[in-house]
């Protein structure tokens, strides 16, 4: 009985993986992001700004009954990128360790993204994240799905060259020392998770006063594999930043009764679908296999 709790416990500890943690501060919340699964078939078409707008005057009329809250703006296309993660086959460690790691590319720019999340505020943020780019931006973030289902998000992207190989374990370690304390065997492959590419549009503009804060909003669309007629993937989120943390009170009660609102539009939303990562690990089921 005690070899099976000591050989417990360093599974516990193992999965926590106690050894990546800083011994630093933990950083402040910088911003709150509030998302919400949509139906994709709505967004069908070359061209969907028109119904996402039509979404967002929907969104405004519940807003202007309930809320009494002043809006502006309206969606408009801000970002057209390709995005693509990375793991190991078979295995998917970087997953099974509560990891992303992201590739985005937007005109000539391209950038990695390495992610650690948690349900566990200090897990996540005592998570080294450090970057080999001088100008590389981390961000500590709370996300939050619906109903009310918190997670913490602590990131940090980078850009690389376009002739940067990603396909060995070696590679993200390179550009995030933080990652040898997991003692991935940096030999190992890694490839693009399911084979999936997306093409992913970013629409912006729309904000809500919450009172110190404006909640700005952004409306995601995932295509798959160049197909960019029928989106497989719709996120609508708000989010309020403050790199004090310094969100008052009126400012989070207003944003939990917008998002309890949003969840009311059953015409939009789709409570069952996976969220965006979900999304990519499910897209092939053997790739982690």
């Amino acid at each position: 009985m005690k070899t099976l709790f000591i050989s417990s416990l360093a599974l516990f500890f193992s999965v926590l993986n106690i050894t990546s943690v800083s011994a630093d501060t933990p950083p402040a919340v910088s911003s709150r992001e509030y998302k919400l699964m949509l139906q994709p078939s709505l967004f069908n078409g070359n061209n969907p700004v028109a119904m996402i707008n039509t979404y967002w005057n929907d969104l405004k009329t519940v807003i202007n009954t309930v809320l009494s809250r002043s809006t502006s703006g309206n969606f408009m296309l801000s970002h057209q990128r390709i995005i693509r993660f990375y793991d190991t086959p078979s295995s998917c460690l970087l997953n099974r360790n509560n990891l992303i790691f992201r590739e985005r590319i937007e005109g000539d720019q391209r950038e990695v993204t390495l992610k650690y999340r948690s349900p566990d505020r200090f897990i996540a943020a005592y998570q080294d994240m450090s970057a080999i780019a001088g100008d590389a931006e981390t961000k500590f973030e709370e996300d939050l799905s619906a109903p009310f289902i918190s997670k913490y998000s602590h990131s940090t992207t980078q850009n690389i060259s376009s002739s940067k190989n990603l396909n060995r374990m070696d590679d993200p370690i390179g550009l995030y020392p933080g990652l040898l304390s997991y003692q991935f065997d940096d030999t190992l492959p890694i490839a693009i998770v399911g084979n999936l590419t997306i093409t992913e549009q970013v629409y912006q503009g729309p904000s809500i006063d919450l009172g110190s804060k404006n909640g700005e909003f952004s409306l995601t669309l995932w295509y798959a594999n160049g197909n960019t007629g029928a989106p497989v993937v719709a996120e609508i989120s708000f989010k309020y930043a403050d790199a004090n943390e310094d969100y008052s009170e009126n400012v989070v009660a207003r944003a939990k009764i917008l998002f309890e609102l949003m969840q009311t539009m059953d015409t939009w939303q789709i409570s069952t679908a996976l969220t965006k990562t979900a999304y990519v690990y499910g897209y092939n089921p053997s790739f982690c296999q």
